[in-house]
C-alpha cells in the first residue's frame, strides 16, 4: 500500500513490536487485505496457502504469531494447529495461533480450544478487529475464557435492494485502502482472475452431485462476497454452503448456485468497467 491509512493510533501499533507473522490463508483477496494491514504496521508477513505449507514454514523458520484460516486445502486449520501443538521445539509448539473463520457460530470455539488455539477473528474483519485480537493474544489474554459474542447470519445490507445497478459495495475495502486506487485495482484483478472460475466450478459440482465440494467452494466464495458486500447473494451463498454440507434441498442448491454464478459474473463485468480493466 503506497498511501498510509490507519484507524489505529501509531503508538499502539508500535506497542505490538516488529512481529513476524505467518498468515495461513488460501483466498487471494483475503491474503491481500491481511498483508496490506500487517505490512503497513511494519510487520514481516509470510503467506502459507495450504495446511501443509503452514507446518513447513513453521518448521523451517521462527515466527511470532500464526493467523490460521480454518478451512485450508490439504490440511485444515484445526489439523495444522493440532500438529503445531505437538511439535518438539518448545518455542514453535507454543506460538500464539489466532483462528480466522467465516463461521463464528456458537459451539465452534470448542474446536479451536481443543486444537490449542488462543483466539479467533471472524472474516471479513477490519483493521481495529485485527489489532485488538493480536494485542489480546500477546498479553496472553486470549478470548477463550471470556464471554463471546457470535456473528449473526444477517448481514448489514438489509436496507439495500438487490438491483443490478449496485451489485457490490467497496466501502469497507476503501476504508482499508485509504484512497490507494492501485490497491483496489489489484483486488479487482484478483476477483476477475479467481472468483468467476470458482463460481463456475461450484455450479458444475452441483450438477455432478458433488455436495462436499460444493460446500467447500461456497465457503471459499463467501468471504469475497462479504468483503465486496454483494448483498444480492450473501444469504444464498450461506444456504448453499450449509445445505450442501448436510446434503439437503439439493434441487434448490442447484438453482441458488446458478443465481450466485450469474451475479458473480455481472459483478465481474461491473468491475471491469469501473476499473477500466
Amino acid at each position: 500500500m503506497t498511501k498510509t491509512y490507519s484507524t489505529i493510533d501509531h503508538q499502539h501499533i508500535i506497542s505490538l513490536g516488529k512481529l513476524k507473522v505467518l498468515l495461513a490463508e488460501d483466498n487471494e483477496v483475503n491474503q491481500l487485505l491481511a498483508k496490506g494491514i500487517l505490512r503497513y504496521w511494519g510487520m514481516e508477513t509470510k503467506v502459507a496457502s495450504t495446511g501443509n505449507e503452514v507446518i513447513e514454514f513453521l518448521t523451517d523458520e521462527d515466527f511470532d504469531l500464526v493467523l490460521m484460516d480454518i478451512q485450508m486445502p490439504e490440511k485444515s486449520g484445526i489439523e495444522a494447529a493440532t500438529e503445531i501443538r505437538n511439535l518438539v521445539d518448545y518455542k514453535k509448539k507454543n506460538i500464539p495461533i489466532i483462528a480466522l473463520t467465516a463461521n463464528a457460530l456458537k459451539g465452534e470455539e470448542k474446536k479451536y480450544v481443543a486444537a490449542g488455539m488462543d483466539d479467533f477473528l471472524t472474516k471479513p474483519f477490519k483493521e481495529g478487529d485485527l489489532y485488538e485480537v493480536i494485542e489480546r493474544v500477546l498479553r496472553k489474554e486470549g478470548a477463550f475464557g471470556r464471554k463471546m459474542s457470535y456473528q449473526k447470519v444477517e448481514i448489514k445490507a438489509e436496507t439495500k435492494k438487490a438491483d443490478e445497478e449496485n451489485l457490490y459495495d467497496l466501502k469497507q475495502l476503501e476504508e482499508i485502502a485509504g484512497g490507494n486506487t492501485d490497491f483496489l485495482t489489484a483486488l479487482a484483478k484478483i476477483y476477475l482472475d479467481t472468483i468467476p472460475s470458482t463460481s463456475t466450478e461450484m455450479v458444475e459440482a452441483t450438477k455432478a452431485g458433488e455436495w462436499d465440494k460444493t460446500s467447500k467452494l461456497a465457503h471459499k466464495l463467501k468471504s469475497t462476497i462479504d468483503s465486496l458486500n454483494m448483498h444480492a447473494i450473501i444469504k444464498d451463498i450461506r444456504a448453499i454452503e450449509v445445505d450442501a454440507k448436510n446434503r439437503v434441498n439439493t434441487e434448490i442448491i442447484k438453482k441458488l448456485a446458478l443465481h450466485v454464478d450469474t451475479v458473480i459474473k455481472k459483478v465481474a463485468v461491473q468491475l471491469k468497467a469501473d476499473f477500466s480493466l
